[in-house]
């Protein structure tokens, strides 16, 4: 399995797999020492029996789509349920099962395509996706996800690292978050959004002054108030060494704590913070969605910004 890794003058390294554009490894220099900060297998082969989308770019369409139900203009496509009756993160051969291919490599810059061929998990096609890092020397990661289709289809894919600022094998309860939300989609029983947005007043999901994380069950999507000039999320190290802020052009962002994480990880060992569409959105008109044909390509961002306080 091929690796590629991008480096930038702090001395940061990114080491990300063909398999899944999957990042495997994201050391961070922390004064004259490196901290590893997202998990990941050391053995690559374990990535080709991965569930939990380990650092994988996941879609054409991340999150749950109710009954696996697409409706496109007056056609209605049936998607694969491989969660339940259920539409999860493009299918069980979504975008982190697929080998993506190389269309640039520079110390700082990697470009990966791949291509979902027509019905692939049921999506109209072919998908012609492709991914950009560009690792910076301030620090931050810049993400570029961009689709193509020869036919009118859905697009909205993103990236699963799971992050744990500690460096240390240990739950992220001791993180603080803040995220940039007033309120949530909520869902019924299998995850799927009813349509309505409530307020994070008085819930859990009330992050909107920087707390620990704590005990928290987190797997929803937040309605956030922000751009790529204003973030979304951020992220602080238990020892106050590290802050993560992630931002993006996306209207949502899944926040998931990772309590299914399996062996060789514990529970709760790492963070998802996943810019998205909303869950379900072609079934909710009220939702913000962007269609992809032909006339109308692909393009979303993302930024993972690290600040240091060495």
């Amino acid at each position: 399995m091929r690796q590629f890794t991008l480096t930038n003058p702090a001395g940061d390294r990114l080491t990300i797999l063909e398999h899944g554009a999957s990042m495997q490894s994201w050391l961070v220099r922390l004064g004259n020492s490196q901290r590893e900060i997202i998990l990941g297998y050391t053995n690559t082969r374990q990535y080709l029996q991965d569930n939990c989308y380990l650092g994988a770019a996941v879609g054409p369409y991340a999150n749950r789509i109710g009954g696996g139900v697409l409706p496109l203009g007056e056609q209605r496509y049936q998607l694969q349920q491989n969660e339940g009756r259920h539409h999860l993160h493009g299918g069980s051969i979504g975008l982190h099962r697929l080998t993506w291919h190389c269309l640039q490599h520079h110390p700082s810059l990697l470009v990966l395509g791949c291509t979902v061929q027509d019905g692939q998990g049921g999506y109209p096609g072919p998908l012609q996706f492709t991914v950009t890092y560009q690792l910076n020397a301030d620090g931050s990661l810049d993400i570029t996800l961009e689709a193509q289709s020869a036919q009118l289809t859905l697009a909205g894919p993103t990236l699963h690292p799971y992050f744990n600022l500690s460096g240390i094998a240990e739950p992220v309860n001791r993180h603080q978050l803040w995220l940039n939300a007033e309120q949530y989609t909520p869902t019924d029983n299998d995850k799927i959004p009813t349509g309505a947005l409530l307020s994070v007043d008085e819930t859990a999901l009330d992050f909107r002054h920087c707390k620990t994380i704590g005990t928290v069950l987190l797997d929803h999507n937040l309605v956030v108030n922000t751009n790529m000039q204003h973030p979304a999320a951020i992220l602080t190290s238990p020892d106050q060494q590290l802050r993560l802020l992630v931002s993006s052009d996306y209207p949502g962002l899944q926040v998931y704590s990772g309590d299914y994480l399996a062996v060789p990880f514990t529970p709760r060992q790492g963070i998802c913070l996943e810019p998205q569409f909303y869950p379900d959105a072609p079934n909710h008109s009220q939702f913000p969605l962007r269609l992809t044909g032909p006339e109308q390509p692909f393009l979303a961002h993302i930024c993972y910004q690290l600040e240091r306080n060495t």
